[in-house]
């Protein structure tokens, strides 16, 4: 590797620790927004209200370029149902389990999705798993088993298994995302496909906290909204094209490397901005997840 090109590794790892620090964060705002007895619903109907516009200048630039693709019907429909289900279903799932886990165990939880992703893959692609994704697979929920342990442990949450639950079935729905993603990616652009999926996904979360309360969701204190900006710009928007233009410099197999920096900086966040408890199982916990999907994609490298 050359001078310029390390370089460009080097910027590019930078742009992926900003990035999974940024998506970390998400949960420990969400937290800080509950506090002011925001409900779910209206906790998503902020995120989406809020980036909207965002979203719809970039697709719009986008689309300006030269080289632009159109799509049909059919994949506008596949675009837009991947859409509701990763920045609608999932965040739905998420947001209701944070409610009952601490945030450093949610962000360790949604960390599992590689794995999910690599059993999804071996189910319907016929992808064989080796002996070592075997043994990663073990380390990773014994790790997530470990760190529910140590939750149960502080003794202040309650339906823990419930919230744990919940935030794993949102890595499942994510995970389905993930592997379903990758032929409307390579024809139309990251970017631009996650411009398109997360505007979709505005339409079933507005709709939602319409039939809730009819959507009153401009009656909170100035706080929240304070928040819900924070966790538009810095949780969502920017690590978005943060991570594109990182996967592009690094590659994918290193970003999915780099990402082990989300759960470990989770623990951090948590503990300054929300005074979560610290425990050795808990640590221990995140190194055996961590170690676990490190080997799953290391042996994807090989």
């Amino acid at each position: 590797m050359d001078k310029k090109s390390h370089s460009h590794f080097l910027f590019g790892v930078f742009l992926l620790v900003l990035a999974n620090v940024g998506f970390s964060s998400k949960a420990v705002i969400i937290k800080l927004m509950y506090r002011y007895h925001v409900d779910t619903f209206s906790v998503i109907a902020l995120r989406m209200l809020i980036s909207l516009p965002f979203y719809i200048v970039i697709a719009w630039w986008l689309n300006r370029r030269e080289h632009n693709v159109r799509l049909t019907l059919r994949e506008w429909l596949a675009v837009s149902g991947l859409g509701i289900l990763s920045y609608y279903v999932s965040s739905m799932l998420d947001f209701l389990g944070l409610q009952y886990v601490t945030a450093g165990v949610e962000r360790l939880t949604l960390y599992l999705y590689p794995t999910i992703v690599l059993i999804l893959s071996a189910v319907f692609f016929k992808r064989k798993i080796t002996p070592p994704q075997y043994i990663a697979l073990g380390l990773t929920y014994l790790g997530v088993l470990l760190a529910f342990v140590a939750e149960k442990g502080l003794g202040e949450q309650q339906n823990v298994w419930l919230g744990g639950g919940l935030v794993f079935s949102a890595a499942c729905t994510y995970s389905v995302y993930v592997v379903l993603t990758g032929e409307y990616v390579h024809k139309i652009g990251s970017a631009k496909f996650t411009c398109y999926a997360m505007m979709a996904a505005t339409v079933p979360a507005l709709i939602q906290s319409y039939l809730h309360d009819g959507m009153d969701v401009f009656n909170f204190p100035s706080e929240v909204y304070s928040l819900a900006m924070w966790m538009v710009l810095a949780a969502t928007v920017i690590p978005t094209f943060l991570i594109v233009e990182g996967i592009r410099l690094v590659g994918a197999n290193n970003s999915g490397i780099i990402g082990a920096v989300g759960p470990v900086s989770m623990i951090g966040l948590a503990y300054v901005f929300l005074g979560e408890q610290i425990t050795f199982m808990q640590l221990l916990g995140t190194a055996i997840v961590l170690a676990g999907v490190f080997l799953i994609t290391w042996k994807g490298k090989r």
